[in-house]
């Protein structure tokens, strides 16, 4: 097929037709089903691509390169391709202006499958000599650079070739690039090129490429709508500097010459970049240089800048020097002992100044491995025993060193060099700690730190040291002494290396104690004997001992501290063991039945309370099989009527398991909860009954049967609604919040007829308080069946049908909507904003605390992004929390009014202008406000403010 169209009238079609681009789709199509050949349509295009006028061969040019971005990239033939590849070299002399299509056509053969062999050096050397990079729009660089990336992928054996040449091509290509985007993708490209490509002789002119950026000075536009921020730029520019082995040298150099900067951010991303090396570069590559990175380190921290972000990041980077030199022991040796020197004196005087810091940086040197934790506590450890014995230590000193000593010794722990330490250090030390436990007050922090630090170092304590350890527990819990002392922790850490002594010495004392009646101490032991459970030894005396005060009919007050040890117990990861035990060795299920239904029986609401508590740990840890058993065995002849059955059955059913179906008695069970929840006086009862309700529709098979029951239940409900009793506003709530987490239809319908209520004269109150309920999380409520995105669809239910009446709400309706908010994730909240903004805003001018903290918080998380919507309400936003700011009742929302006018501040100043001398006025009854929060929350609001119109100093 001929071109269509004839050589006298190309050049006036070019110039004159508005809808190339249709003919180009055109042409395009033609060429891809082989009615037009390609060299044919570039012969005819001949003479516009030859005309003497540039803008004539710019569209020519232009027709070209869209038509091969549109070809498929396995259509065109190698000599095809050849071709093309040829002339497209041999345009790149042309004029300037046709300079940006001839990229868009070099792009698109970069593309394509099949570049004949040598085709890639030919253009690409072209390209380098004939169109400088840096001399083109942003746009034209970007295409530019994807050609080199692409052709470096595709053609990597035969870009090798070039040698040197093509790495100086594209040093010369990307040197000098200023555009954000643009860097972007060169950080991102060029750690991959450095991995495939030797830079021969010019390592040092690709570093300076990188180097020049170094630190990032960056400050993105806030009007792009995908901003690239400065730490984006600054993460992926230390890729390019580590890229490569070779730069390791110049990379130090770097980093240390811009860590001598007094700019904090110059000092933060030469740490990153330290930490980085370590983790990349060999220590055999930076080892030459580890004199000075101490040196410029430790200007950091001794005494270091006063900046606690840069005091931390050299901490870190010390240490990750250390562990990258654990490698080469001779290496490691010789930088521990420098910074040993270093620190020295810090370490050697517990007055100095300098003792912090010292001892922060030996502990991180100590934990980066295992030959540095040993050597660090050999050299560290005498010097802190020696200061003990001078005779004129304060006390804080004194505090201060044990704390060192505590800390060193715990890190050997967990490096796991404990047992290699010298026997005459730790001799010497564990000697202070007993020391103390002997001679100090049990209110002493001393003794609080050589508890801390004995439970770290049981397997290293000699045997008549651990004696005054054993006697030291038994005093504190028998005496209800200092509650800060963790003598359980201490306790369970013996016993697991000593156990037979642990079980003579304390164990036998105290199950040996008469418990007929609680003291202070009673329950602080209860809970040290159930710290041991997971023990095997002294499992069986310790269940024992419990048990018997359980069902030995001693004070139900002792009985309640029992159970809620064993409930504790249970709910620790390990509790498997002594779940089994309990039930099947111990019965422990069968017990509690038997023990509440004996005749002469009478048991407190509280007793009971515990013991369905206790049941319901202990069923949440057996297996569904065993689960199962106990609830057909314990369900038959239930009466709920009875208050203990009613105990029995929340314990029994509180955390069943999923696949455990209740078939037989659900109509009873939610027929009998719901009446003694409506009659319930006992406050325990009624949050049983509203929790099992809960449970069990949410669990509730989805049949004809119980779907009626379900109906049946809420046509009760509503009828009685008729006689204004807010308890029934309660229990649809409870009802509606299992229907909802499951994603039952009709948790719709309970959402609605509770909104209905919230303009009801007496039930409004009671309607607002059951959206806490649908919202909020009960941690002793266990709800099987949860579907993913349930609180979005509270959300959704209630916007819906609450949002037409937002000028009508009262309080109760902004309580109510407050409460979904809470719970909404913000994401939710943030796309419905211009609905969510009005209320918030609507929320602050009531007077519940309640409702203020919660939109306050809320509010609070918006004004931290820098919300679009607050910015443009202002004038509605600043006096409302100006207002706040002295709400009497309560100092939480003082507090957080003062937050937000503090965030406030990020908005750009001449929005806040008008504002500015309106808020200071407001804020100066804060900073005289009675609690110290308020007035330092007062101090750093107002400072923000005061600081708005004025010019900010560099960081």
């Amino acid at each position: 097929m001929k071109f269509p169209w004839s050589h006298s009238t190309l050049v006036e079609v070019l110039k004159n037709d508005a809808k190339l681009h249709h003919k180009c789709d055109k042409v395009c199509e033609d060429i891809a089903s082989r009615k037009l050949d390609l060299s044919e349509f570039v012969e005819e295009l001949g003479p516009a691509l030859t005309h003497e006028e540039p803008a004539m061969r710019l569209k020519a040019t232009s027709l070209l390169s869209s038509v091969l971005e549109k070809l498929p990239t396995d259509f065109l033939s190698e000599q095809q391709l050849d071709f093309l590849v040829t002339f497209y070299c041999d345009r790149m002399k042309d004029h300037h202006t046709i300079i940006p299509t001839i990229l868009d056509g070099l792009l698109a053969l970069a593309n394509m499958n099949h570049i004949p062999k040598g085709a890639a050096c030919k253009l690409l050397s072209s390209l380098f000599l004939s169109i400088p990079c840096q001399s083109q729009a942003k746009g034209d660089r970007s295409k530019y650079m994807n050609i080199i990336k692409i052709f470096s992928e595709t053609h990597e054996e035969e870009l090798k070739s070039m040698g040197p040449d093509f790495v100086y091509g594209v040093i010369g290509a990307i040197d000098g690039e200023r555009d954000p985007r643009n860097l972007i993708f060169l950080f991102n490209f060029i750690p991959t090129f450095l991995a495939r490509y030797s830079l021969f002789h010019m390592v040092e002119e690709m570093f300076e490429v990188f180097a020049c950026y170094f630190p990032i000075d960056f400050h993105p536009n806030q009007n792009d709508p995908e901003p690239i921020t400065r730490d984006m730029l600054a993460v992926k520019l230390e890729d390019c500097l580590c890229g490569t082995k070779e730069f390791a040298e110049h990379c130090i150099v770097l980093l240390l010459e811009k860590l001598d900067s007094t700019l904090n951010i110059a000092k933060l991303d030469s740490l990153r970049l330290l930490i980085k090396c370590c983790h990349v570069f060999t220590i055999a590559e930076i080892q030459p240089q580890l004199d000075d990175v101490w040196k410029a380190l430790k200007l950091e921290m001794l005494p270091g800048s006063g900046n606690k972000e840069v005091f931390d990041l050299a901490l870190e980077a010390t240490k990750t020097v250390v562990v990258a030199a654990q490698t080469d022991s001779k290496v490691e040796e010789n930088f521990l002992t420098n910074v040993f020197i270093s620190l020295l004196g810090g370490i050697s005087d517990v007055a100095s100044k300098l003792f912090n810091n010292s001892i922060k940086i030996a502990l991180e040197c100590a934990s980066a491995s295992s030959g540095a934790a040993l050597f660090v506590t050999n050299k560290l450890v005498p010097l802190i025993l020696s200061q003990l014995h001078i005779d004129t230590l304060g006390a804080l000193q004194k505090v201060a060193l044990i704390e060192a000593l505590q800390q060193i010794l715990y890190v050997c722990k967990e490096m796991g060099v404990l047992l290699q330490l010298d026997k005459e250090i730790v001799g010497a030390a564990q000697k202070q700690f007993i020391q103390i436990l002997v001679q100090e007050d049990d209110a002493s922090e001393l003794k609080k730190l050589a508890f801390t630090s004995v439970t770290n170092i049981p397997q290293v304590i000699a045997d008549e040291n651990r004696f005054v350890v054993y006697t030291n527990i038994v005093h504190i819990l028998l005496s209800a002494g200092n509650e800060q002392l963790n003598v359980e922790d201490c306790l369970y850490q013996f016993a697991v290396h000593y156990s037979v002594e642990v079980m003579n010495v304390i164990v036998d004392k105290l199950v040996a104690k008469n418990y007929d009646s609680p003291s202070p101490s009673t329950l602080r032991i209860f809970n040290a004997l159930s710290c041991l459970l997971p023990l095997e030894p002294m499992r069986e005396k310790i269940v024992q001992f419990f048990l018997n005060l359980v069902f030995a009919h001693t004070q139900q007050e002792v009985g309640i501290l029992v159970l809620q040890s064993l409930e504790v117990a249970l709910q620790k990861p390990t509790a498997s063991v002594l779940a089994e035990e309990l039930h099947t060795k111990y019965n422990l299920i069968d017990k509690f039945n038997e023990q509440v239904h004996e005749e002469s029986s009478s048991y407190t609401s509280d007793y009971l309370y515990a013991m369905s508590t206790l049941m319901k740990a202990l069923m949440k840890q057996l297996s569904p099989e065993v689960q199962k058993k106990i609830v057909t065995k314990h369900l038959t002849g239930i009466d709920l009527t009875r208050l203990t059955d009613l105990y029995l059955t929340s314990g029994v059913l509180g955390y069943l398991d999923e696949s455990i179906t209740i078939e037989d008695h659900f109509e009873n069970l939610v027929h009998d909860l719901t009446k003694l929840s409506l009659n319930a006086e006992d406050e325990n009862v009624k949050t049983l009954c509203d929790h099992l309700l809960c449970s069990l529709f949410n669990r509730m098979p989805d049949d004809e049967h119980h779907r009626n029951v379900l109906m049946k239940m809420l046509a009760f409900l509503r009828e009685e609604l008729k006689s204004h009793n807010k308890r029934v506003v309660g229990i649809l709530s409870w009802i509606g919040k299992g229907l909802l987490a499951r994603g039952h239809p009709l948790a719709g319908e309970i959402v609605d007829d509770i909104a209905d209520l919230l303009d009801h004269p007496s039930l409004g109150h009671a309607a607002a308080l059951a959206f806490e309920v649908l919202s909020a999380e009960f941690p002793a409520l266990h709800l099987p069946l949860i579907k993913n995105l349930f609180k979005q669809k509270l959300f959704v239910f209630v916007m819906k049908k609450l949002e037409q009446k937002v000028e009508q709400y009262g309080e109760t309706h902004l309580k109510a909507l407050v409460f979904v908010y809470k719970i909404a994730p913000h994401l939710v909240l943030k796309m419905n904003m211009e609905k969510v903004g009005p209320i918030l805003l609507k929320c602050l001018s009531v007077a519940d605390d309640h409702v203020l903290v919660t939109a306050l918080k809320i509010v609070l998380h918006f004004v931290k992004e820098e919300d679009v919507f607050f910015r443009d309400h202002l004038q509605t936003l600043l006096p409302q929390l100006s207002k706040l700011a002295a709400f009497e009742s309560s100092m939480k929302v003082r507090i957080l009014a003062l937050e937000c006018l503090l965030y406030t501040t990020k908005y750009p100043p001449f929005l806040l202008l008008p504002f500015k001398q309106d808020v200071l006025t407001a804020l100066q009854a804060a900073l005289d406000d009675h609690k110290r929060l308020v007035r330092s929350a007062a101090v750093a609001a107002r400072l923000q403010w005061f600081l708005i119109g004025t010019s900010k100093p560099d960081e």
